[in-house]
């Protein structure tokens, strides 16, 4: 058995040597990414095959008849449980609804608080590791955590359906676990650039490399879908967690920390990286990287804290439609799981293409002249208003599928040009200190994963006799706190360095300039 891994190990680094090192690197932070997505998007899909809809309605319509006849009431026709849903919108005839889904499983009869719980528990655990996540990662590798953490989240996630079986109580510590696992990848996959990416070819790197996460919903939401009314929903746990397995198990064996590390990388590719990026001139990159994180400072920062909360807003947008969209389509809209799973993803093909886009159409505009302030509010702004615009559209075009999905698609895919937005001004705030601002701000702005849940259960379960009305007042609410993020980086966003994180040489630089400029001002005698 060791022989057979041994020489399938040889056989991986003999094929890999073909390849620049780096092309390597993307690719496996591509799947990275692509892996986060999968493991914590399984359940957004299964969900709709978890939960037995049709009995919580039942029961809640014999309640409510209970309570008529309670109160001698005998118009029993205005009843509030099916008027303002769509009277299966996806379909012609209500056989097909009964006999698309030809495993169904276990089912489970989870109120919209409980369902709430589900999908939020991620998050809790999510939010907790990201900052001692990157400390951990700076004392024993990037790779070995990374590695390591993933595999950790996709055992969690093959051994959900088991904890499900024990109570709802353990599938939530599973999923919080998961969470809690997967919560290092985005700053560890952020923080591999700053030691394998030129400057040349940052942009276009990191842009190919989050890419991965709306190839991962994309991939994720129809075949979870598929395998839930196929094989019953434990398989989706079962398969993506696998995936999981796979890819820690490539990733430890195929990528190091660094170039200088790295026993396959040719010496022309380890030198140009290296000269790229300073690491054997006069150690300055070194120095920067040794430099300790003025804690203080970062969260003293007005301007920080400016961005911190519009990080907040826009991904309260993100969540949202994350973990609910399926659950809106399946209960709202009527599709049946495999049609809810995967018109879910239609909206993630365009975030996919707008992520190219919008990296190629700010760095067009940079080169024009435009003052680069400008082109992160103008695309913080596009990915905010829009979105918020297209929200309230969602919410008033009641069972016209193409509007809806039209305004879904809006919602979801504009989220992306916000990375040349908000997501970039972070780093140049402070570039020494980018890496650890953005796992800051992502773990601040992660909270909304289980918050939005949250509220989305309360607001449903306060309007449960009239479900749409429940999802508009979700979707207002939304679209408040994205208005206010947007509005806040318009008035007070910036792209200029603190003075707290400059480097020494930055500060010579910046004295020597400004006393240049007083010689030119003073008046000649």
């Amino acid at each position: 058995m060791n022989v057979c891994i041994e020489n399938a190990h040889q056989k991986i680094q003999v094929w890999c040597k073909c390849f620049p090192a780096r092309s390597i690197v993307l690719v496996m932070n591509f799947f990275a990414t692509f892996c986060l997505y999968v493991l914590r998007m399984n359940l957004s899909a299964a969900i709709v095959g978890m939960v037995d809809y049709e009995k919580l309605n039942s029961i809640r319509k014999a309640q409510f008849n209970l309570s008529l006849q309670n109160e001698s009431r005998l118009h029993n026709e205005s009843l509030h449980f099916t008027y303002s849903t769509c009277e299966h919108a996806y379909y012609d005839n209500k056989e097909d609804i009964k006999t698309s889904a030809v495993v169904e499983g276990k089912k489970f009869l989870w109120d919209e608080n409980m369902q709430g719980l589900a999908l939020g528990a991620y998050f809790y655990g999510y939010v907790c590791s990201q900052v001692i996540g990157s400390w951990i990662a700076r004392k024993v590798g990037r790779v070995k955590v990374m590695g390591f953490s993933v595999l950790a989240a996709s055992l969690c996630t093959i051994l959900t359906p088991a904890a499900l079986e024990i109570g709802f109580e353990m599938f939530v510590i599973a999923r919080i676990a998961i969470g809690l696992f997967s919560g290092v990848i985005y700053p560890l996959v952020y923080a591999m650039w700053t030691m394998w990416a030129p400057p040349a070819e940052r942009g276009m790197l990191m842009g190919l490399n989050f890419s991965g996460a709306a190839i991962g919903v994309i991939a994720t939401l129809p075949i979870s879908g598929w395998l839930t009314t196929t094989f019953g929903w434990q398989s989706a746990f079962y398969v993506t967690g696998s995936i999981g397995c796979v890819w820690s198990l490539l990733w430890l064996i195929l990528i190091y920390d660094s170039p200088s590390e790295h026993p396959r990388i040719s010496e022309k590719e380890k030198n140009f990286i290296q000269n790229a990026l300073g690491h054997n001139r006069d150690g300055k990159a070194k120095r920067e990287r040794s430099r300790p994180v003025p804690w203080k400072s970062i969260f003293g920062s007005f301007r920080i804290w400016v961005a911190f909360s519009v990080f907040f807003c826009s991904d309260v947008l993100l969540f949202v439609f994350l973990t609910l969209l399926p659950t809106y389509l399946r209960t709202v809209m009527k599709f049946d799981i495999t049609a809810s799973a995967g018109l879910s993803a239609i909206p993630y093909i365009a975030k996919f293409v707008l992520y190219i886009c919008a990296g190629f159409c700010a760095k067009r505009l940079i080169s024009m002249g435009v003052k680069v302030i400008y082109v992160r509010k103008l695309f913080q702004s596009l990915g905010m208003f829009i979105p918020g615009l297209a929200l309230i559209l969602a919410a008033y075009v009641k069972c016209n599928i193409p509007l809806v999905m039209l305004a879904f698609t809006l919602c979801v895919g504009m989220e992306a040009v916000t990375t040349p937005g908000i997501k970039v001004t972070i780093i140049e705030m402070a570039p020494s200190f980018g890496g650890i601002i953005f796992s800051v701000a992502n773990t601040i702005s992660s909270t909304s994963g289980f918050i939005a849940p949250q509220i989305a259960g309360l607001l449903r379960t306060a309007y449960q006799d009239d479900p749409i009305q429940g999802w508009r007042a979700l979707f207002w609410l939304s679209t408040a706190i994205i208005f206010l993020g947007g509005i806040s980086f318009l008035l007070f966003g910036t792209v200029e360095v603190q003075e707290w994180a400059k480097s020494k040489d930055e500060e010579e630089n910046a004295s020597e300039k400004n006393e240049n400029e007083k010689l030119d001002t003073e008046p000649v005698a």
